[in-house]
């Protein structure tokens, strides 16, 4: 528990850090770029393709529809399938709570308000899609489900994580959010998905299941 919190604190820290030099130095050129170079073109077709596996209204039907189905054919955790359904499940529900929170109390522009509006920043403590815009829901998303799996199913790590990556910068590919916005995102999903794993496959949990189950 010690050294996972260190870790957390340590790239909290890291992400914090950088983030706050992309929105000083990268964001908005970035993404003015994307949308003069990228806009109405291939690349921006894959964005909205690669975007879509993120989705919020399909992840969240999904989380509803695993619960259920854990609800309705056992709760007992202590069956693997049920206990690591759950645990992707509780990874993602976090993330997803984590995440709206931020949005909400940092409620930082999208884009689009600086293309149209030349407006760039925070507002704080708003609710409205405007203002919404980091962390970015879709990577957290993906990012908690496939840290999640890759966790579980080491030999596809790589695989996993290729594909949290490039739904993350879709999201810049249809300039629906920043670089900082994704990076913020990944750092909220990977490590609610650690610490979910920790809750649900420490030591000490598995052998307190061990005990219960005799």
């Amino acid at each position: 528990m010690n050294d996972l919190r260190k870790k957390t604190l340590i790239y909290a820290a890291g992400t914090l850090l950088v983030y706050i030099l992309l929105f000083l130095f990268v964001d908005r050129s970035v993404d003015i770029w994307v949308l003069n170079t990228c806009s109405h073109t291939w690349l921006s077709d894959l964005g909205t393709f690669f975007s879509w596996f993120g989705d919020g209204s399909i992840i969240r039907l999904g989380l509803a529809l695993c619960f259920l189905l854990i609800v309705a054919l056992n709760s007992d955790t202590r069956k693997p399938w049920i206990k690591f359904l759950l645990y992707v499940c509780v990874s993602c529900a976090i993330a997803i709570v984590v995440g709206e929170g931020l949005k909400y109390l940092l409620a930082r522009h999208r884009p689009i308000m600086l293309f149209n509006d030349n407006v760039y920043g925070f507002s704080f403590l708003s609710s409205e899609w405007a203002f919404n815009s980091t962390p970015s829901g879709h990577t957290l998303r993906v990012f908690s489900i496939l840290t999640a799996l890759s966790l579980r199913f080491r030999r596809l790590t790589a695989v996993f994580i290729t594909f949290a990556v490039l739904i993350g910068l879709s999201r810049v590919l249809v300039t629906d959010h920043y670089p900082s916005d994704v990076l913020f995102g990944a750092f909220i999903g990977i490590f609610s998905a650690l610490w979910a794993y920790r809750f649900f496959y420490s030591s000490s949990r598995v052998s307190n299941e061990l005990i219960l189950s005799r």
